[in-house]
C-alpha cells in the first residue's frame, strides 16, 4: 500500500498546480464529500488517496467545489 506522504509527494511532481493549491482543493473537497455516506466508511488514508486521485485527474476543479457549495 502506498503511504499517503508518498502519494503526495506523487502528486506535487506531477501537478501543474502549487503544492498550496492543491492542498487547498483538496481538503475543500475532502469537506465536501465526507458528508457522502459511501465515503464516511473509508479510512483517512483510503480518502485521502481518493481526494488526491480526484485533484489530479481534474475530476474535481474549483468551479466544481463552489457549485457544490452553493447547493
Amino acid at each position: 500500500m502506498v503511504s499517503t506522504k508518498t502519494q503526495l509527494e506523487l502528486a506535487l511532481s506531477m501537478s501543474r498546480l502549487g503544492r498550496y493549491e492543491i492542498v487547498k482543493l483538496a481538503l475543500e473537497w475532502i469537506e465536501i464529500i465526507k458528508q457522502d455516506e459511501d465515503y464516511r466508511k473509508l479510512t483517512q488514508t483510503e480518502l485521502i488517496g481518493k481526494v488526491l486521485n480526484d485533484v489530479m485527474t481534474n475530476f474535481v476543479t474549483r468551479k466544481k467545489i463552489e457549485e457544490l457549495r452553493k447547493k
